[in-house]
């Protein structure tokens, strides 16, 4: 079943939901109309209870719904979700700390709605603090899909403030304008929904990708996509057998792989120019030159994998088995850790039949090996 969700941040003005709603599944002058089937909202206490006091206390919401025909739309308490820290509700945004939990909670929440594949998000950045409609769209530019949308919605300049106003209603109905004694006939508003386009991210992040765990924060978020632009250090952890990039981003690796990311990581501590890989498989003739070349590989190969070997003590380094298992260190690595920060330590070539080598400074990479108590 299709499910339409909205999803906005507000703060002491609830009539941001209603003059939202009203822009995307009633304006007259949107001929892209879009209902939802539930609204969320991310608030405080202080706009929770205006929430309650204005739009369902006094039944604005529930008028809204009449004086449109629609049908129902889920949005009670249950769906206003209130920022927290250890399970006590925040008053109000006023510290660094409150507005790092506001970024998470959006994070999640916006990473939530959008693991349906069932469901279309809609979100708005027009309510609560400015940081708070900043959080809303980075977050959705991280998890964000092609179905999914983002807008800002604006009210006509006269009823900015307006006592009063929620919508335009179908019928004449008078509000107060704002520090003035002039009343106001709410028939006659004007909104404008402005849609805002923003950057997908979300194939950065494999569906295997530790950022997608929902023990991650905004900031683990932020701070991952950032490695791609920063210097890396490459630590290779022979004893439990994982890497970890910047001494915080890890990845576990199979033998076979481990043992590969190690010998380049060799070859390039020991200043070496890098690594021819062999042309001869096990098909087809092999020159007695290459296969004295493969018997080298093999030997420098089996020195690394010595510490990791399992029960796999049949391995040539032949070209099939160089390309296999160089394409699955990737694949393993994309996994863990992306598409981008992959690319920047898997081994690679300047050019056809020119060496491999990693593209780390050999001071940036240590090789941890408990079994010979030895750092590199």
């Amino acid at each position: 079943m299709q499910k339409n969700i909205l999803f906005l941040v507000t703060g002491m003005t609830p009539q941001i939901i209603t003059e939202t709603l009203y822009a995307l599944a009633v304006d007259p002058e949107n001929s892209d109309r879009w209902m939802p089937s539930e609204i969320h909202v991310l608030t405080t206490v202080k706009g929770k209870i205006q929430i309650r006091s204005r739009l369902f206390n006094d039944g604005i919401f529930e008028q809204f719904l009449k004086d449109f025909h629609l049908s129902d739309v889920k949005f009670d308490d249950s769906t206003v979700h209130v920022i927290s820290h250890d399970g006590e509700e925040l008053e109000d945004l006023k510290t660094l700390d409150d507005n790092e939990l506001a970024a998470n909670e959006t994070c999640r929440l916006i990473k939530l709605f959008t693991e349906d594949t069932n469901s279309t998000l809609h979100v708005s950045i027009a309510g609560g603090r400015k940081t708070m409609g900043f959080y809303a769209g980075y977050a959705l530019s991280l998890y964000g899909r092609a179905q999914d949308s983002m807008s800002h919605v604006l009210v006509s300049e006269e009823f900015e403030f307006a006592e009063g106003f929620y919508y335009p209603t179908p019928y004449e109905h008078y509000v107060a304008k704002y520090k003035s004694q002039e009343r106001l006939n709410a028939q006659n508003a004007k909104l404008f929904l402005a849609d805002i386009p923003f950057v997908r991210l979300r194939n950065t992040l494999p569906s295997t990708h530790p950022l997608n765990m929902n023990n991650y924060q905004f900031s683990d978020v932020i701070e991952q996509l950032n490695q791609v632009n920063q210097a890396l250090s490459l630590e290779i952890n022979v004893t439990h057998r994982y890497i970890q990039i910047n001494g915080s981003i890890k990845a576990e690796l199979p033998p076979r792989e481990m043992a590969l990311l190690m010998w380049f990581a060799d070859y390039k501590i020991n200043g070496k120019p890098g690594l021819k890989a062999p042309t001869g498989s096990h098909k087809g003739e092999i020159s007695p030159a290459e296969q004295d070349y493969i018997c080298e590989l093999t030997e420098e190969y089996l020195i690394q994998y010595d510490e990791l070997k399992d029960s796999d003590t049949n391995i040539v380094v032949t070209k099939d088995f160089f390309e296999s298992t160089k394409s699955k260190l990737k694949k393993h690595l994309e996994r863990q850790l992306g598409n981008e920060l992959t690319a920047r330590i898997m081994p690679k070539q300047n050019g056809r039949s020119t060496p491999f080598y990693l593209p780390i400074d050999k001071d940036q990479i240590f090789i941890i090996n408990n079994f010979k108590d030895r750092m590199v």
